[in-house]
């Protein structure tokens, strides 16, 4: 006797919905981990901090400096409590891959708690990367809500922030 059209077998069901399941965790993933394209926006961004501030130059926190200088524009755009809630976000993927990161907390104004005294027990070379990774993290949801193209064209707005060119 012939299945009525209705009627799907138990096997196909489950493969679907396992497919489905799979397809979740790798868009959850990728939207987690921020592209290397992103990585080295957020390292350029780093080096012209670098480039242009004397004390960023020996400080492995130029990172921040450039999120707290993102702070103001892109507040503009989506209020400065949406852009805090953005950092945090960024803030708590980036700690799932640089564990010492889940020890921040953005206050109020944008700025870091817990940096400072980060900053005297970790290596520098860890801090600078854990900024990297955050900053890129944070490009990375600009990218998701409001476009690749509006979040480029932004940053090229802000005139104390530039990509530097590729080498």
């Amino acid at each position: 006797m012939p299945l009525a059209r209705s009627a799907q077998c138990p096997y196909t069901v489950g493969a679907r919905k396992v497919i489905a399941e799979e397809r979740l965790v790798r868009a959850r993933s990728q939207m987690n981990r921020a592209t290397p394209k992103l990585r080295i926006y957020a390292e350029r961004l780093i080096a012209f901090e670098m480039s242009r501030n004397a004390s960023s130059k020996s400080k492995p926190t130029a990172a921040f400096v450039v999120i707290e200088k993102l702070s103001p524009h892109f507040g503009a755009l989506m209020g400065a409590a949406g852009f805090r809630a953005l950092i945090s976000r960024a803030l708590v993927l980036a700690g799932a891959e640089i564990a010492w990161l889940r020890e921040l907390h953005v206050r109020g104004d944008g700025s870091f708690e817990g940096l400072n005294e980060l900053e005297a027990q970790a290596n520098s070379d860890e801090i600078a990367a854990g900024g990297v990774v955050l900053l890129a993290g944070l490009l990375g949801l600009l990218v998701t809500f409001i476009g690749e193209d509006l979040t480029l064209r932004l940053l090229g707005n802000i005139n104390d922030l530039k990509l530097v060119p590729e080498d």
